[in-house]
């Protein structure tokens, strides 16, 4: 009996030391709290540089609307100009005529064209022209004066001079007339003339002489000097010579006038880099935005200022184009 509760006594304290001994349990560690999410910064966008453009040299061509002597004095200093606002060489010409112009830009001879509105049409129609500006004037009345004191258009109208002499006081009168223009491809010269006389029932193939004297100052004095009997121009060219014939608005009289032409352009050929074209239409906006500009342009065409073109605006032309392939000149 007593080696019986020995053996107990001793199971009893084996059990009691292995509960002691047992090793305290590690509590859990709490909970990590949710780290909060940054919010996203806004990335302030970097300005972009305008883009450079370089080109080698830019060619410009004027037509040849007026003596060749008169464009040619206004020709480096509007090169000049065109250089300091581009950053680039600029080579400005003068075409022989209309044609080669148009010609010189469909085979990408020349980059920038002073087109006249027809010129344009046939240039564009070709795929060799893109209008980027057409010219602002103002208006004149039937004495030749500028109306400065209206707003200047976007638009022009041809007249119908005669020799006080010559007996012309309406389009009924030119019929079996010599009439001089500036070119057959010229828009107050020739194309808005053909559709008029055509209007008031002459044949402008069969019943009139046309010549071709090669610009509009040119058709004045085909007039003063007795070479032709009457002459169609812009409105009014008579402006172009009256500085050296004071008495030319005496020997060179206005007889009536036609509808409204669209200005003449600025145009580009088209596969320019779209950014130099930006640059060309700044350019000149520029260029006639300042006093030394506006002088030259002024000298130039008689361009007042410039506003951007649209091909839409040419349309009449086009149908009046249509209408004249039915003529044989």
């Amino acid at each position: 009996m007593k080696r019986l509760f020995t053996i107990l006594m001793v199971l009893t304290l084996i059990f009691l030391l292995v509960a002691c001994n047992k090793p305290a349990e590690t509590p859990a560690p709490p909970a990590e709290t949710p780290a909060e999410t940054p919010e996203p910064v806004e990335e302030t966008p970097v300005a972009e540089e305008p883009e450079e453009v370089e080109y080698d040299t830019l060619r410009v061509q004027l037509i040849p609307s007026r003596d060749a002597a008169v464009l040619d004095a206004q020709r480096k200093p509007l090169e000049e100009l065109l250089e300091k606002e581009l950053g680039f060489d600029v080579d400005v010409t003068i075409a022989t005529d209309y044609n080669a112009l148009i010609e010189a830009m469909k085979s990408e001879k020349v980059d920038v064209g002073f087109l006249a509105t027809t010129s344009y049409v046939l240039a564009a129609d070709q795929g060799a022209a893109e209008a980027i500006l057409k010219s602002l004037r103002y208006d004149v009345d039937e004495a030749g004066n500028p109306l400065t004191d209206q707003p200047l258009v976007d638009g022009y109208k041809a007249q119908l001079v005669a020799s006080p002499d010559s007996g012309i006081k309406s389009v009924e009168d030119l019929k079996g007339k010599t009439i001089g223009i500036a070119s057959f491809t010229s828009t107050s010269g020739f194309v808005w003339p053909a559709n008029l006389l055509a209007d008031h029932g002459l044949d402008p193939e069969k019943d009139v002489e046309w010549i071709d004297l090669g610009g509009h100052d040119k058709a004045i004095l085909g007039v003063y000097n007795g070479q032709v009997d009457a002459a169609f121009t812009f409105k009014d060219a008579r402006t172009l010579v009256d500085d050296e014939l004071p008495d030319v608005y005496d020997k060179v009289v206005f007889v009536t006038e036609t509808t409204n032409i669209p200005n003449d352009t600025i145009s580009v050929i088209p596969s320019l880099d779209p950014a130099l074209k930006e640059k060309i239409k700044q350019a000149f906006l520029d260029i006639a935005a300042s006093e030394e500009g506006l002088e030259i342009i002024r000298a130039v065409y008689n361009h007042e200022g410039y506003a951007p073109a649209t091909d839409d605006e040419y349309a009449m032309v086009r149908e009046y184009l249509e209408r004249q392939k039915e003529w044989d000149f």
